[in-house]
């Protein structure tokens, strides 16, 4: 008998990483039917940033709505800047040779907006010695505990294996779809499409984020966006608490397993004595007829 061959996905491996990642956030560390995660608790701390004496950190910026989320903002039920929580930052590498420097391929960067419940990430470029997943969570975290975050941003994405596969892969005639796309789509968890987003590059480190952030089996992303704002691809995340199902088959917890257990008792206690007097009665008879 030959062996079981895997299912061919309709996205590769950006789909096989992404279901794998799906497993991981949302199945408990006890479920003996996932792999060990790699991913550990981020232990990042804003204040960690300041050990890195090529960074800056810039915080006296004014925030904002970004015009690619304007139209969608009041759906997600986010306070606006005006009620004083947002804030602005920007992490650069101060000391950062020229691009145009052959020694120097990337300029080290992270560029966004948070408020209560939200993430903007409007420029993020690969660092050393850290992970962009933890960075994004230890700026958030800073200003807000990390369970009411809901939603994060990336705008105007630039990342080259997300936006190949965004216009190249899944926005193709093929698909019925074609890029730049004037609808919102949003895709969901048990779908191919999801499952290879979260296998992008992008969707990586979000996913990454909520395994550092969350103890598995305890959130989930439920949805990923994509749209065309000002003719760039634009993302959202949102992240969601997972509902645990609390047993309810314990009698010491269950009222109505007690009230059951008592009735059933009760019955037993009345069968029985209905029983004995029966047997009382067919003794009776039996004398009667040898006498």
């Amino acid at each position: 008998m030959s062996p079981m061959r895997p299912p061919i996905l309709e996205y590769g491996r950006r789909q096989a990483s992404g279901r794998l990642l799906q497993q991981w956030i949302e199945c408990p560390e006890s479920d003996p039917s996932v792999g060990i995660c790699p991913i550990r608790p981020s232990t990042l701390k804003f204040k960690d940033f300041r050990k890195f004496k090529q960074l800056e950190i810039e915080t006296d910026m004014s925030p904002y709505i970004p015009l690619q989320i304007e139209h969608e903002f009041g759906g997600l039920e986010i306070i606006g800047p005006t009620g004083g929580a947002w804030e602005k930052i920007a992490i650069v590498e101060s000391d950062a040779p020229s691009p145009e420097d052959p020694k120097h391929q990337e300029i080290n960067t992270w560029e966004g907006q948070i408020a209560p419940g939200l993430l903007i990430v409007e420029e993020m470029k690969r660092t050393t010695g850290v992970f962009m997943s933890e960075v994004c969570q230890a700026i958030y975290q800073n200003h807000f505990p990390i369970d009411t975050l809901k939603y994060v941003y990336m705008l105007d994405v630039c990342n080259k294996d997300t936006c190949s596969f965004v216009k190249e892969e899944l926005y193709t005639r093929s698909h019925g779809l074609s890029w730049p796309d004037g609808q919102i789509r949003d895709w969901v968890p048990g779908t191919p499409e999801f499952e290879a987003l979260l296998g992008t590059k992008l969707g990586q480190t979000v996913a990454h984020l909520v395994l550092g952030a969350f103890r598995r089996g305890t959130h989930r992303i439920s949805r990923i966006r994509v749209f065309d704002s000002f003719e760039a691809l634009q993302l959202q995340f949102a992240i969601e608490e997972i509902e645990q199902i609390v047993p309810t088959n314990n009698p010491a917890q269950s009222p109505s397993a007690r009230i059951t257990r008592s009735t059933t008792r009760r019955q037993q206690k009345i069968e029985s004595r209905k029983r004995k007097m029966d047997w009382d009665e067919e003794t009776e008879v039996k004398k009667a007829r040898r006498q």
